[in-house]
């Protein structure tokens, strides 16, 4: 039986391991090509002055999602991802005119068309995608029956998962060959897009997919994981990469009270953001009037904040935390304590005592690059200091 062709004689060892040995130098020769057309390009942009790009989406006074990047919407089962994800498609479709507030979210260009493309991957198809597909045209101006030529969508619910990626590529191609619009391509949820989100070969595929994607073509990608049970952690071996690849990553929540249990708040808040200074975090809560997710007061928010504050409980301190040592600083134990006890109001024993329980137990801590990190207490010259160190350096 003849493998190829291009094998007259395959009792010829030396044939076979000949062909072979050419297929691997023309393999090494274009990879070879491709690093020095990309040197040449970079050495061109290097000798100009750079301008970095304007943020494409902005909620309130904050730029969220740039051109070209990953960006990324993470949570618990059951905490609005989904409907967040929603509004800020209905941001890049807003009709001009349209009034809806979209939760803050803004294009920054009204006159470009950029094609959203949805892919669900969770909601049936008789009820639950087709009644979220409506909603993002409702909310951006349009009516219940249109058709926008510049809004996508497909489910990958009915497709066998071991051929999901292989599906997703078909129809990414399909799609850019169909319009030369910017895309914004939503993956909900972008886990269930592969074979083995735990594998890193198989979350990989589609790393490397929207990283050639984006270096490649005007697109910008958000994808939507669940969290571990019981963790800030985003699921297997895709979420640790995916976080290390994005640009934006938003972590969704329910605000909890004074006593640990869950309120009507929903809390955003921002794990990474490679582009800008760590924003703060803003609320939002589902709605029954309007079916949907609202921002929410003030003074609900300060109301819930400050009923924590009183307890100085560790997610809280944790929080700020995160925002004092965050960005790599390092700081006296003075320093840190005296900041803390203003912030809640509380003694120095009481806040020595959550520091010493943060230090002790595993809870997740993130700096401003998103990597999980742990509280680390150094003593130099019999002074005491405290910093945040990645786990992936330990």
């Amino acid at each position: 039986m003849k493998l190829s062709p291009e094998f007259d004689d395959l009792n010829n060892p030396a044939t076979f391991l000949n062909h072979v040995e050419n297929k691997m130098e023309t393999a090494h020769s274009d990879n070879l090509k491709t690093v020095l057309d990309t040197r040449e390009k970079l050495k061109k942009l290097k000798a100009t002055e750079i301008h970095f790009s304007e943020p494409v989406l902005t909620q309130g006074e904050n730029a969220v999602i740039f051109p070209h990047t990953i960006n990324v919407i993470q949570g618990q089962a059951g905490v609005h991802k989904s409907r967040l994800a929603e509004n800020i498609c209905s941001a890049f479709l807003k009709l001009n005119g349209c009034q809806n507030e979209l939760l803050g979210f803004k294009r920054n260009d009204y006159n470009a068309t950029n094609t959203v493309v949805y892919v669900d991957t969770e909601r049936n198809l008789s009820e639950q995608l087709p009644y979220a597909l409506q909603s993002i045209q409702i909310k951006a101006g349009y009516n219940r029956t249109d058709h926008p030529n510049n809004f996508e969508y497909i489910s990958l619910l009915q497709i066998n998962r071991k051929e999901r990626f292989a599906a997703l590529n078909e129809y990414l191609n399909h799609i850019k060959q169909k319009t030369d619009n910017p895309l914004f391509i939503v993956l909900d949820v972008s886990t269930d897009c592969i074979e083995d989100f735990n594998k890193a070969d198989k979350s990989m595929e589609l790393i490397d997919l929207m990283n050639m994607a984006i270096n490649e073509h005007n697109v910008i990608f958000l994808c939507l994981i669940h969290e571990n049970p019981k963790s800030d952690k985003a699921r297997g071996h895709f979420g640790t990469e995916l976080m290390n690849k994005s640009s934006t990553v938003m972590q969704v929540g329910f605000e909890k009270d004074a006593n640990q249990k869950d309120t009507d708040l929903i809390r955003v808040k921002y794990l990474k953001c490679r582009s800008t200074a760590r924003h703060t975090p803003f609320y939002m809560k589902y709605s029954n009037e309007t079916k949907g997710l609202v921002l929410a007061d003030a003074s609900e928010v300060s109301g819930v904040a400050n009923s924590r504050k009183q307890k100085a409980n560790n997610d809280d301190m944790i929080e700020f935390i995160e925002m004092y040592l965050g960005d790599g600083t390092t700081l006296k134990r003075v320093e840190l304590l005296d900041k803390l006890c203003k912030d809640f109001k509380a003694s120095q024993r009481t806040i020595e005592t959550r520091i010493s329980e943060i230090l002790n137990s595993e809870f997740e801590i993130f700096n401003e690059l998103g990597q999980n990190c742990q509280l680390s207490k150094e003593i130099k010259e019999k002074t005491v200091y405290y910093k945040l160190i990645p786990n992936e350096t330990l």
